[in-house]
C-alpha cells in the first residue's frame, strides 16, 4: 500500500522530521511511503530509508507566514505557486497513492491552502484515501472562520492522525470541532524515534531548533554560561547559524545544529531548549533533566500550552519574557538536583500507530 506525506516546513525542522519519522514507520510495517517536502533542504536531518521529493522550496518571512520567499530569499507570486502546485500534482499521478496525507492542513498552512486542497481533490478524484496529520497541540485557530473553514475541508477526508497523548489533552480542547469532524481524530501517541546511544557530555545543552526563532532563548544562555561551573553547548538554527554563532560570548561553545543533537540530548547534564514537538518527544524518552522556555514570538500560544500541559511531568518551564541570564542558570541547576525526570506512561508509539490505522490490517 503507497502512502504520500505531503509537507511544507516553513520555518523550523519538526513538520519535516515527523513526516520522516511516520514515512519509516510506514515503511516498516510492509507499506510503501514516499515524502513530497516543500520546504528548504535541512542538511541535518537523517532522511536515510525514506523516499524524499522536494518541490521548489518555500519558506515563511520570518514569523511572517502569509509571506513566503524562494530559496533565493524572494516573495513568491501566484504564478510560481501555480507551477509548484502542478508539480505536487504531478508527483502525486506518478507516485500513484492509496492514501495521501496532508501534514498539518487543514489546521494551518493557510497560506498553501490552494495547493493542498488541489491535492485533496486529485487524490479523491483517483479513489484514494485522505488523513490529516496534526501535532499534540494546535495553535488554536484565531478567528471562528478559520476553524470553520478547517472543518469544511476535513468533509474530504477518511481521519485526521492527532500525534499526541489525550490524557495531556484532548485535541478538541485547543481547536473545537462538531461531533462529526471530532469523530475523524485518532490520538496516536507522540511520534518519536528511539533515540540513538548517547554520547555522555556533561554539558548543558541549549537547542531552539532548525529555523530562526528562539535566538533571544539562545543570548540570554550564552550569558547565563558565564554564571555556571558546568560546559554549555548552544546549537544554533537557520541558514546563517554559523555567523550568528560567532555573535555569542563565550565561554559557551556555539555552533549551527548538529546532526547528533539526540545523542548529545540523551547524554547531556541538562538541556535547555523550547517546548517544539519534536524536542519535547526526544525528552520524553530520555531522563535528561530539561528547562522548557516555550516560544512567544508572533503571538503563537502552542508552545505554551505544551509546556502547561507538561509542567507535571518533570519538566521546569519558564517564560521568556521574563527570564534573565541568572534565573536560566538558577533553573539549570535545580533540575539537575531534582534528578531524572519519568514520563509517567505518556504513549510514545505514535509512529507504529499510525502506520497502523492507516495501512489497516496488513500490519498485523
Amino acid at each position: 500500500m503507497k502512502v504520500l506525506f505531503a509537507v511544507t516546513h516553513l520555518m523550523g525542522a519538526g513538520h519535516l522530521v515527523r513526516s520522516l519519522a511516520l514515512a519509516r514507520a510506514v515503511n516498516a510495517a510492509g507499506g510503501q511511503a514516499l515524502v513530497l517536502s516543500g520546504g528548504r533542504p535541512l542538511a541535518h536531518l537523517d532522511t536515510a530509508g525514506v523516499e524524499l521529493l522536494q518541490l521548489p522550496p518555500l519558506r515563511a518571512d520570518g514569523l511572517n507566514y502569509r509571506r513566503l520567499l524562494d530559496e533565493g530569499g524572494e516573495p513568491v507570486d501566484e504564478p510560481w505557486l501555480a507551477r509548484r502546485r502542478a508539480a505536487a500534482l504531478g508527483a502525486l499521478h506518478a507516485f500513484a497513492p492509496d492514501i495521501l496525507v496532508t501534514e498539518t492542513w487543514p489546521f494551518g498552512r493557510g497560506s498553501l491552502g490552494a495547493e493542498f486542497a488541489a491535492l485533496v481533490a486529485a487524490q479523491r478524484a483517483r479513489g484514494g484515501r485522505v488523513f490529516a496529520s496534526i501535532r499534540d497541540i494546535p495553535e488554536p485557530p484565531s478567528t471562528e472562520r478559520k476553524r470553520l473553514r478547517a472543518e469544511t475541508a476535513l468533509a474530504g477526508f477518511d481521519g485526521v492522525l492527532v500525534h499526541g497523548d489525550a490524557r495531556l489533552g484532548p485535541f478538541t480542547r485547543y481547536w473545537p470541532l462538531s461531533g462529526t469532524a471530532a469523530g475523524l481524530l485518532h490520538h496516536t501517541g507522540y511520534v518519536a524515534e528511539p533515540l540513538p546511544e548517547p554520547i555522555p557530555t556533561e554539558e548543558v545543552l541549549v537547542a531552539v531548533g532548525g529555523g530562526v526563532i528562539g535566538r533571544p532563548l539562545l543570548q540570554i544562555a550564552a550569558r547565563a554560561a558565564a554564571l555556571s561551573s558546568r560546559p554549555w553547548r548552544l546549537l544554533a538554527g537557520g541558514a546563517d547559524a554559523a555567523a550568528f554563532g560567532a555573535t555569542l560570548p563565550g565561554p559557551a561553545l556555539a555552533e549551527p545544529a548538529r546532526a547528533d543533537y539526540r545523542a548529545r540530548l540523551a547524554g547531556a547534564a541538562c538541556s535547555v531548549s523550547l517546548a517544539g514537538y519534536n524536542t519535547v518527544a526526544d525528552l520524553l524518552q530520555c531522563a535528561t533533566p530539561a528547562v522548557l522556555v516555550p516560544m512567544a514570538e508572533g503571538g503563537e500560544r502552542e508552545q505554551a500550552l505544551r509546556g502547561q500541559a507538561l509542567a507535571g511531568s518533570g519538566f521546569a518551564v519558564l517564560q521568556i519574557g521574563a527570564l534573565t541570564p541568572e534565573r536560566l542558570a538558577a533553573a539549570v541547576e535545580d533540575a539537575i538536583a531534582a534528578g531524572p525526570r519519568h514520563d509517567g506512561g505518556i504513549v510514545l508509539d505514535g509512529a507504529a500507530a499510525s502506520a497502523r490505522i492507516l495501512l489497516g490490517p496488513q500490519t498485523g
